[in-house]
């Protein structure tokens, strides 16, 4: 719902609608009306956004039209904010796990009697954390750090 709508909800559950509004926050009708426009600069002072909200309520609405607004507002710009932070957190699963491969092939490398093949693995284990690690340093906003074989390749 938008904020204009939130205005219009309650001017027509309030008896003197946009005129009553006004009288209640102490401001012209035309200011009032002008506040559900996404163009005017004017924003509504929250004191008054809890006034009509009040009104409406004291009137028999139901709900608080101008919270509910603003709430959703909140929500839609917050869904863009913290899709990143969440994506993060569910690649954090898939980093831990590359990580923790990596370090147990290290591990058995290291072993008396490691065969060439157990090397082998664990540089390719090293080489798909340090992939997600590249990945995760991005989603973060910093570069990545070359990998080995890019730095073989690219020598």
């Amino acid at each position: 719902m938008s904020v204009d709508a939130a205005l219009a909800r309650i001017a027509g559950h309030i008896p003197g609608g946009f005129a009553e509004m006004a009288r209640i926050v102490d401001r012209n009708e035309r200011l009032v009306r002008k506040w559900g426009d996404p163009e005017c600069r004017e924003r509504m002072p929250i004191e008054d956004a809890i006034a009509l909200d009040l009104a409406y309520r004291a009137a028999g609405g139901d709900g608080a039209p101008i919270f509910e607004a603003y709430a959703a507002k909140l929500n839609h710009a917050g869904t863009d904010f913290f899709a990143d932070q969440i994506a993060l957190s569910r690649y954090a699963v898939t980093l831990i796990k590359e990580c923790s491969e990596a370090e147990a092939a290290v591990v058995l490398a290291a072993q008396p009697g490691a065969t060439a093949r157990d090397r082998a693995e664990a540089t390719r284990e090293i080489e798909e954390a340090i992939a997600v690690l590249n990945r995760t340093r991005l989603m973060l906003g910093a570069l990545p750090v070359r990998s080995m074989t890019e730095q073989a390749v690219a020598s």
